[in-house]
């Protein structure tokens, strides 16, 4: 009896795991470092790491609430607010764990500048994750003949203008 080999994971997942493993190695490292140069302040340091990390986290869901609530009012997609939520939040939680690289990499996704940076990133990897299958647009009409009625990937529906139009070609 074979058995078929499992698909193994990409290199970003191994890497990632493989400085999760890491991090609290260098983290002990980094903070008996930094206990050795200032001694006892080390522990308000990290306390400080804590609670910025709390007023981060509360200010980023308050006001990603807030901001998201006033793209709604004003009819538009609240895209810069949802690319900006998460991140304030990770910064937040990286912020929260006790360590100075792990806070270090916490201030830098809070940083003003640093959002818009990511948000490119991000528009990047989604944009290539769509583009590579994730989503397929076909225009419905045009392969109206082609459809099947069991298909289980087609869904029927309509579409309807902001002035009521029911087929969207503006007749």
């Amino acid at each position: 009896m074979t058995s078929t080999p499992s698909p193994r994971a990409p290199f970003w997942a191994r890497l990632l795991f493989a400085v999760a493993l890491c991090m609290p190695i260098i983290e002990v490292i980094v903070v008996v470092l930094v206990w050795h140069v200032i001694g006892w302040w080390t522990l308000l340091a990290l306390a400080a790491c804590f609670c910025l990390g709390l007023l981060v986290i509360k200010r980023a869901s308050v006001g990603a609430a807030r901001e998201m609530r006033s793209a709604m009012a004003e009819r538009r997609p609240p895209a810069r607010e949802v690319a900006d939520a998460p991140q304030s939040l990770v910064g937040g939680v990286l912020l929260l764990i006790p360590g100075f690289v792990t806070s270090l990499l916490g201030i830098i996704l809070i940083l003003p500048g640093m959002r818009s940076i990511s948000r490119r990133l991000m528009q990047v990897f989604i944009g290539r994750r769509v583009g590579t299958g994730g989503v397929q647009v076909v225009d419905y009409t045009a392969t109206r003949t082609n459809v099947r009625a069991d298909d289980p990937e087609v869904i029927d529906g309509e579409i309807i203008d902001e002035d009521g139009r029911r087929d969207g070609t503006g007749r």
